[in-house]
């Protein structure tokens, strides 16, 4: 039951994730693309942002647990796990970036840029974790 815990948990968040891109894409072509007669729902990006990101970190932690429950080895879905340790730094700066936007309002270039590159990186890492981690679903759990 524990290795569900997290595919379930990553699969949900990751569509969540693709949601609140969007939402940042609204504000992206606002702000640099002159994209007129938009409005960038803030609070909603902000809110299930964090809901994204705090749900990828802590499910990090499960994903970590469920390996060592279940064949007493965190190193063995490579790729999956690799990335895995690619994305944490990535998603702590995500979480912190828009922490600081949220809390501090200014007129930014820099760090909204940065935030969302790494929010895009963020994405495409997790539908890289889907395809790997099916395989690994398939392969050691199911199979």
């Amino acid at each position: 039951m524990i290795m569900w815990i997290h595919p379930v948990l990553q699969t949900l968040a990751l569509v969540l994730s693709l949601y609140v891109l969007y939402l940042g894409w609204v504000r992206f072509a606002f702000a640099h693309l002159g994209k007129k007669g938009v409005v960038f729902a803030w609070k909603r990006h902000v809110l299930l942002g964090k809901v994204v990101l705090c749900t990828w970190a802590a499910d990090f932690a499960i994903g970590l647990a469920a390996a060592w429950w279940g064949w007493k080895s965190v190193f063995i879905t490579h790729h999956h796990y690799l990335v895995a340790l690619v994305m944490l730094p990535l998603i702590l700066f995500a979480l912190a970036s828009g922490l600081v936007m949220d809390r501090t309002k200014a007129k930014r270039t820099a760090l909204p840029l940065a935030h969302g590159c790494a929010n895009a990186l963020l994405v495409l890492l997790a539908l890289y974790q889907l395809y790997t981690g099916i395989w690994i679903l398939r392969d050691m759990v199911i199979g």
